[in-house]
């Protein structure tokens, strides 16, 4: 199985799989839901194969990629999500997707009790229409995220089919991720790769960790670009893509983000406050893949945001140290 969302599920058919019903396919595959259920998943347009909606009879082939909203966010797909005006970055637009370098403090997508003022609000309204009941159209076609607090690229698909496309090039890691970072420390080594499982923390539910025993596999490499005195700059490219995954890794190798109210400690804090930070210093600035229709490489950068630019800026003319002797 592979589940390269936490609200859709994805599974490529293998040549045992071949020629059965996607309803038995998938009654299979998820071992905790009944045939029937999941029948009725199908018949509510919430699965689709290579990115088409199918019925709950339609025989899959090998290779074929099978998509299904995950079913514990299927009461949140019932909700009218409302399209909002408001403002988007525009990087890259074509009549098949759209990449928008998305501001920090912004939602991706909704979430029970907050519905309004979030990326796919926006996008129904960039897009002048209404959301869906497809699986991806409950998503206005985002098909990756990024954190409320990180800002940068972030891809919008304008159907269904584009969609599944470049979720499969997602899911396969053909897609390459570029971000920026300021963390605490400073590093002997230039480049490096950390390999290390993650999962859902078992102590608080709302965050990452390194999980030996329970986590998935997650691979992240980085290239230090800049150094100053107890902290570094990195160029960062995540492998895989597990959720607050970027941030969890630096975090157990002693180099949290600065400014990560979550994973970070005292010194990344005080850090943050000193060169006027008030969020992760985590920016999305390149994406490199193939265009979903014609095959041709679409790489776009994205300049760092601006209060980044400014904490990067203040913490280069700032006269006196900025490690603290005692850590």
């Amino acid at each position: 199985m592979d589940n390269n969302s936490d609200e859709v599920i994805t599974f490529t058919v293998n040549q045992e799989s071949s020629g059965q019903r996607i309803d038995r396919f998938l009654a299979f595959q998820i071992k905790n839901q009944s045939r029937s259920h999941i029948q009725k998943v199908i018949d509510s347009k919430y699965a689709c194969v290579n990115g088409k909606i199918v019925a709950k009879n339609f025989e899959l082939s090998t290779s074929d990629v099978v998509a299904i909203r995950n079913l514990g966010h299927l009461e949140m797909a019932k909700k009218q999500i409302k399209p909002q005006n408001i403002s988007l970055n525009v990087i890259f637009e074509d009549k098949y997707f759209l990449i928008i370098s998305k501001t920090a403090g912004i939602t991706v997508h909704p979430a029970p009790g907050s519905f309004e003022n979030t990326l796919v609000n926006a996008i129904l309204f960039y897009l002048k229409k209404k959301p869906s009941r497809t699986l991806y159209g409950q998503r206005a076609g985002i098909v990756h995220r990024l954190d409320k607090d990180t800002s940068g690229l972030i891809i919008i698909a304008k159907n269904d089919v584009i969609a599944a496309k470049i979720s499969e090039q997602f899911k396969s890691r053909t897609i390459e991720k570029k971000y920026t970072a300021l963390v605490l420390g400073n590093f002997s080594e230039k480049k490096g790769e950390i390999r290390l499982p993650i999962g859902r923390s078992r102590v608080d539910r709302k965050k990452m960790g390194i999980s030996i025993d329970r986590g998935r596999e997650a691979v992240t490499d980085f290239v230090v670009t800049e150094e100053f005195e107890g902290c570094s700059l990195l160029d960062v490219f995540p492998k895989t893509g597990r959720t607050h995954q970027i941030r969890v890794h630096l975090s157990y190798i002693d180099h949290p983000i600065i400014g990560d109210k979550q994973y970070g400690n005292k010194e990344s804090e005080r850090i943050a406050r000193y060169i006027g930070l008030n969020r992760q210093f985590l920016h999305a600035s390149k994406l490199k893949f193939l265009h979903p229709e014609n095959g041709k490489v679409i790489e776009i950068e994205d300049k760092l945001a601006d209060d980044l630019n400014s904490a990067l800026n203040n913490l280069k003319v700032k006269k006196e140290k900025i490690i603290n002797k005692k850590r």
